[in-house]
């Protein structure tokens, strides 16, 4: 099961910190909230915002879960990885790319 989802930073950015809140995770928003440039705090949400879409679309149904049920983190080498509650294996991968953050997730 796959799912992808492409978003536009600037629309990230006409409400950050409302969207931060509202999507992020506790262990994201710790994250989130040691980023001293404002580009790479939009990238940051916008690309945990593309990630969990990306999870909603390969999930293939309505779980019942939200934003805050999954946390997209980096391992010590920066690969992006989905901690959750679930009993799924996720594989996510992340980029950037000027106004753009794109999320591509397979649950194997």
């Amino acid at each position: 099961m796959i799912g992808i989802d492409l978003v536009n930073n600037n629309r990230i950015a006409l409400d950050l910190e409302r969207l931060a809140n509202r999507i992020l995770s506790d262990l994201e928003l710790e994250e989130y909230n040691k980023f001293n440039s404002r580009k790479r705090k939009i990238e940051y949400v916008a690309s945990r915002f593309a990630s969990k879409e990306a999870i909603y679309k390969a999930m293939g149904k309505n779980y019942g879960y939200g934003f805050k049920d999954f946390s997209i983190l980096n391992d010590k080498d920066g690969k992006p990885y989905v901690k959750s509650s679930l009993n799924f294996n996720f594989l996510i991968s992340i980029s950037h790319e000027d106004d753009y953050s794109i999320a591509i997730c397979e649950i194997i």
